[in-house]
This record gives structure tokens, C-alpha cells and sequence, in this order.
């Protein structure tokens, strides 16, 4: 039977000649010695234990916080690759922006160059055209004013003989 303090405080021993029996009060304190051993093994089991679990719970607090710490750090790396890509995105498209902007121009001022070029050419078709025109008008009149040569009937019947004015006059020299 085990032994509860109430035990230890109410127990009693019979009196004898020479106070307590002593075998009575040998017996209670072997139980005693015998349960405060057992108490004092489990309490000494139970503070090891108690000692491995709170070593046990302060690795895993540790875990804890480093996990956390992982986390964070990786949701911190994640938000600053969200906003550099971001950043880069809006780069590109500034830049895109600005070489369509560059291109739209450059093909603005090349197309204003080449109707001014156009416009410049069909000029001086223009001008050219109203020149040569001018030019045959004056070769026209000048054909005009020039005599026409005296064509002998035997020449006009010769095929051979041309109208040219050497050929003629070879012609005439040679008697043909």
C-alpha cells in the first residue's frame, strides 16, 4: 500500500515499555525509505523527461524560426522579383515606345523626303518636256526656213540617189 502524506501525519505507534514499538516505526520508515526511493527515481525520470521535451520544443522553436525567417526572406526575394520584372516590363515597353516613336518619324521625314523628290521630278519632267518640246518647235521652223534642193527628174526616178546636198552634188559632178 502506498503511502499518502495524510498517512505519514496520522500515523500512530503503539507504546510500549520503552516508548515505540520499534519494529512498528522500522517497518513504517523501510516503507517510507522504500516509496520516497520510488518517488525520488520518478520524480528524477520525470525532470529528465521534462528536460528532453523542453530541449526538444527549443530545437523545434529554432526550426520554427528559422523556417519563418526562410519564408519571409523568400516571400521578400519573391515581391523584389515581382517588382523587377515589373520594372524591366515597363522598361522594354518605354523602349519600344520610343523606337516605334523613332521608326514613325524616321519614315515620316523619308516620306516627306521622297515626295519632295517626287514632287521635285515631276518638275523637272515638266520643265524637260516643255524644253524638248521647245527645242522641236525650233528645229521645226528651222527645217523651214532651210530651201529645199533641186531634185533632177533622173534622181527623183534613181532610188540610189540621196537628198543630201554632198551626195547631190557628187552626183552632179560625176554626170550620174
Amino acid at each position: 500500500m502506498k503511502l499518502s502524506p495524510l498517512d505519514v501525519q496520522h500515523s500512530e505507534f503503539a507504546g510500549g515499555l520503552n516508548g515505540y514499538n520499534r519494529r512498528q516505526v522500522r517497518d513504517f520508515l523501510e516503507r517510507v525509505s522504500v516509496q520516497l526511493e520510488e518517488v525520488l527515481r520518478d520524480n528524477q525520470a520525470l525532470r529528465e523527461e521534462i528536460a528532453k521535451r523542453e530541449k526538444r520544443i527549443e530545437e523545434l522553436q529554432l526550426a520554427e524560426s528559422e523556417l519563418k525567417r526562410t519564408v519571409i526572406a523568400a516571400e521578400r526575394i519573391g515581391n523584389e522579383m515581382k517588382q523587377n520584372a515589373k520594372r524591366e516590363a515597363e522598361i522594354m515597353i518605354m523602349q519600344a515606345e520610343l523606337m516605334k516613336d523613332n521608326l514613325i518619324r524616321d519614315a515620316e521625314m523619308r516620306m516627306k523626303e521622297v515626295r519632295y523628290d517626287l514632287a521635285r521630278l515631276e518638275k523637272e519632267y515638266q520643265i524637260f518636256k516643255e524644253q524638248f518640246r521647245g527645242m522641236l518647235h525650233a528645229f521645226e521652223r528651222s527645217l523651214d526656213t532651210i530651201p529645199s534642193p533641186n531634185v533632177r527628174k533622173s534622181s527623183v526616178n534613181n532610188p540610189a540617189v540621196t537628198l543630201s546636198g554632198a551626195a547631190r552634188d557628187k552626183a552632179e559632178s560625176t554626170g550620174d
